[in-house]
């Protein structure tokens, strides 16, 4: 288990970090949420290895990014191909079919293949540093493309009430390197309230915020810290609330989706889906590119334990780093054209994926 360290506040909307020596990584302990905020140093790949696999970090996102991290403290230790590629096979093993972490590794390892070993551990920190920048960089893109939509959803309809946003994440940027793909758009929101009210109108934007019901604590938690008014239940009270016709617009985090628009959700959000489907309230999948298996173009090698599967006919539209995409089979691929799939004879058998 990784040891705690000092206390310390952590960065906003952020949850993994370099610490101040440059080379061990902090990271949120997310098992003593949300009694407790407890940073915990991970200074070797075993000690990754732990926090993946005890909760200590949650979420594809912020796995990926600690994997990173995980390689380059390998790197440090020895340099030599070998054991890197040791630590490579363990923490691939955590999630053999998460597009991310599998990115995020062949990544480092084709930069690792080709780099003398004096220079191997410095340059798995800056490709490490790298992903996780892009990380943040790809989910304040959905939050930015989801503002527009937060503006009119705050304005409310005819009577000018606002509406009652459900947001189907748990957690948000504590799943990911920071800010969250579904819950960063309320985020930045706030952030231009803030700052307006700081500046007495000077600078930022008075957007008035949709009626936030969050699922879980972790989420409720993250409210909490961005000062973002909401009302928390668990999975049956927000299924209650959309059937009842409560909730107008939900907003959906994809732990990885296929090339076609088949998403992998946490389990029970099928059922939400399914109600808000009846209930006409549009469902909105916020889904980075990194969570994509470009080479999947059905459910078939994306499909997890525990989970459920979002098809199209259930989606109003998807929110990504590179804008709205329609809830249709080829407008992921129409969106990202430099991602070419393979065609279906060269997808992979599902124990391969």
């Amino acid at each position: 288990m990784p040891a705690a360290v000092s206390p310390r506040r952590y960065m906003r909307h952020q949850s993994i970090w370099l610490a101040d020596d440059g080379w061990g990584v902090e990271v949120i302990d997310q098992t003593g949420l949300p009694a407790q905020c407890q940073i915990r140093r991970v200074a070797s790949v075993g000690e990754v290895l732990g926090a993946i696999v005890g909760g200590v970090v949650r979420g594809p996102g912020l796995i990926s990014v600690l994997a990173g991290y995980g390689l380059a403290l390998a790197a440090r230790r020895d340099p030599d191909i070998v054991p890197v590629m040791t630590a490579w096979h363990a923490l691939s093993a955590t999630d053999p079919r998460c597009p991310r972490l599998r990115g995020v590794l062949d990544r480092m390892r084709e930069v690792l293949d080709v780099t003398p070993p004096a220079e191997r551990a410095h340059r798995a920190y800056m490709e490490a540093d790298a992903i996780a920048a892009e990380e943040l960089a790809g989910n304040l893109a959905i939050g930015r493309h989801a503002m527009g939509m937060l503006r009119r959803v705050g304005a409310g309809g005819g009577d000018g009430k606002p509406q009652t946003l459900l947001l189907a994440a748990e957690p948000g940027w504590l799943s990911s390197v920071g800010w969250g793909a579904a819950s960063a758009g309320l985020f930045l929101a706030q952030e231009q309230v803030d700052l307006r009210r700081a500046t007495g109108g000077v600078l930022g934007e008075d957007i008035a915020p949709p009626q936030v019901v969050t699922i879980g604590p972790l989420a409720a938690w993250e409210m909490v810290e961005a000062g973002i008014p909401h009302s928390p239940c668990d999975l049956d009270g927000a299924l209650d609330l959309v059937r009842r016709g409560v909730v107008e617009r939900l907003f959906v985090a994809a732990i990885r989706a296929s090339a076609r628009g088949d998403v992998l959700v946490p389990a029970g959000t099928g059922d939400l889906a399914r109600a808000a489907k009846v209930a006409g309230a549009p469902l909105h999948v916020c889904l980075p590119a990194a969570a994509i298996n470009w080479q999947a173009l059905g459910p078939g090698t994306i499909t997890a334990p525990g989970t459920d599967i979002l098809p199209l006919s259930l989606i109003t539209g998807f929110i990504t780093d590179r804008g709205p995409v329609a809830a249709e089979a080829d407008a992921l691929l129409d969106r990202f054209p430099d991602h070419e799939p393979m065609s279906i004879g060269e997808l992979p058998a599902a124990n391969d994926a």
